[in-house]
């Protein structure tokens, strides 16, 4: 698989920044453009494009990740709710090779859980998705020396 055209989903947050810091070090190891997607909620008001100017903020950071990188980018803003199935439409219609998400997930009983979008995207998308945490929410892999099933489990 060549990796031509990298979708990095952005709600600018601190792992959507890294997920756009991601993007850039595999654009610049051989794909050639990065589009970045800020999807803003609409309102229930007269004027649903208010949440636009923030998004695209968020997709502008992207931007300038990307050009600081040297690597090209297109911005897409639009507006819908939920998230997740926009992310994939305009990933599938800019023609992406692969999505780069960060995720925001909740600590319920010591359980770390991706984000709904994130969730939905890995779940939906035709397109392989990269997904990248805080690591500050990231549980340390446990390391032993006793195989899968216990001691002895072959005996």
């Amino acid at each position: 698989m060549i990796i031509e055209r990298i979708c990095v989903a952005t709600d600018g947050s601190d792992v959507a920044v890294r997920a756009a810091q991601m993007a850039v070090l595999l654009a610049r190891a051989g794909a050639r453009r990065i589009v970045a997607v800020a999807v803003a909620r609409p309102h229930p008001s007269p004027a649903p494009e208010s949440a636009l100017p923030a998004a695209g903020a968020h997709a502008e950071t992207v931007a300038r990740i990307a050009h600081a990188g040297g690597v090209a980018c297109e911005v897409s803003v639009t507006s819908a709710w939920p998230p997740g199935p926009e992310i994939v439409r305009v990933a599938q219609e800019q023609g992406c090779d692969l999505i780069v998400m960060g995720a925001h997930g909740s600590q319920e009983a010591d359980t770390r859980y991706l984000g709904s979008v994130a969730r939905y995207v890995l779940a939906s998308s035709p397109i392989p998705v990269m997904v990248l945490r805080d690591p500050r929410e990231a549980t340390p892999p446990e390391f032993s020396d006793t195989p899968p099933g216990g001691a002895g489990a072959d005996d």
